[in-house]
């Protein structure tokens, strides 16, 4: 039972489910499960877009706006999670790694969420050709190259084949080296493909739909993200209409203390500019209650060195992704200075709403 306390405990480090763990002190990763993130590690593909086995937790994480044949707008998500265990288990079950896939879809006001969770037999991740799923959930490169990425799944009255192509791959804060807290004390090696060209079909209530759109690919691999400061996170990627994309991430504090923000705007060639604290404004305009929680729906986000000044408002009054984890994720329309979408994640919500 030792590595299934463990992964309760990992999981629940994440803020995402409500399980009672073991204490866990230092990062909600033990030394033991991972290897450190440190600065200075050049990132190298295409072996970085396959599994890191060594580092406590990664995830290939995929969100997209797409508009079908009807003009209506369809909010997707699909993430594949690899979580690493502690050495010399006794349980033939957990062999090392274990894997967690979610599929989301949103159309208008109704949200559903589906999860899949595994062992090593049913995973298949590699780098080149590239490769990541779960089960009969995969994303897949169609040629040598990494891009254009094929990515299917199906569930129930749901199912999805995507074709992705187009964007430029951008590392996040240092080279790839993202210090979630300040510090360097919490840190992630972190990579995306912010603006994919999406192109495909959707089955839902019966009918297949063709649709097109913007999808958001983030990598992160990582062995402490969370510790006793802090109990969540905050994530918000957005496509502008002007060309330029905005990633901002914020880790909230457990009780007393101050929140972290850091970000990058992206220019539409790829080029970064690193957001610290100091230069993020992110203020919660309207909240929703929902089942003892209490969750932003409308945020004014100003960058004020860049002359950016936004508002951003979830597309439905209820995205929670209710699972095995549960977590909010969902479609945003920006408007303001400059106008877009993108998507919203929010871990850990208490009724204090952050």
């Amino acid at each position: 039972m030792r590595a299934e306390r463990q992964l309760c405990a990992l999981l629940f480090g994440l803020g995402l489910i409500g399980c009672a763990p073991e204490p866990i002190s230092d990062g909600f990763v033990q030394a033991e499960t991972g290897q450190a993130v440190v600065p200075g590690v050049a990132m190298r593909f295409p072996e970085d877009h396959g599994p890191h086995p060594e580092f406590g937790l990664e995830w290939w994480y995929v969100t997209a706006n797409l508009k079908d044949d009807q003009g209506q707008w369809h909010g997707v998500q699909w993430t594949l999670f690899r979580f690493r265990g502690p050495e010399g288990s006794e349980n033939a079950w957990w062999q090392g790694q274990g894997y967690l896939a979610h599929l989301m879809h949103e159309q208008g006001n109704q949200h559903r969420a589906w999860e899949r969770s595994g062992r090593g037999t049913q995973a298949k991740i590699q780098a080149q050709p590239f490769i990541a799923g779960l089960d009969h959930w995969w994303m897949r490169s169609v040629t040598s190259d990494y891009q254009p990425l094929h990515l299917v799944a199906s569930e129930e009255d749901f199912a999805l084949a995507l074709e992705m192509a187009g964007s430029p791959l951008v590392r996040h804060g240092q080279a790839g080296f993202s210090d979630k807290s300040g510090d360097g004390k919490l840190a992630s090696y972190y990579y995306s493909l912010p603006r994919l060209q999406v192109q495909g079909h959707l089955k839902t209530q019966g009918q297949w739909r063709a649709v097109e759109g913007e999808a958001w690919l983030d990598r992160e691999w990582s062995s402490a993200l969370l510790d006793d400061r802090f109990g969540g996170w905050d994530w918000m990627g957005l496509q502008l209409d002007d060309g330029r994309n905005l990633m901002l991430f914020c880790l909230l504090p457990r009780s007393s203390g101050e929140r972290h923000c850091d970000g990058s705007l992206i220019a539409e060639t790829g080029e970064v500019i690193t957001l610290v604290n100091e230069r993020i404004q992110w203020d919660a305009l309207a909240h929703v209650d929902l089942e003892g929680a209490r969750y932003p729906v409308k945020w004014q986000i100003t960058l004020p060195s860049h002359d950016i000044s936004l508002q951003v408002a979830t597309r439905s009054r209820d995205q929670l992704n209710r699972l095995g984890v549960q977590y909010w994720e969902g479609p945003v329309e920006v408007s303001g200075s400059v106008s877009g979408r993108g998507f919203v994640e929010m871990t850990a919500r208490g009724s204090q709403g952050h």
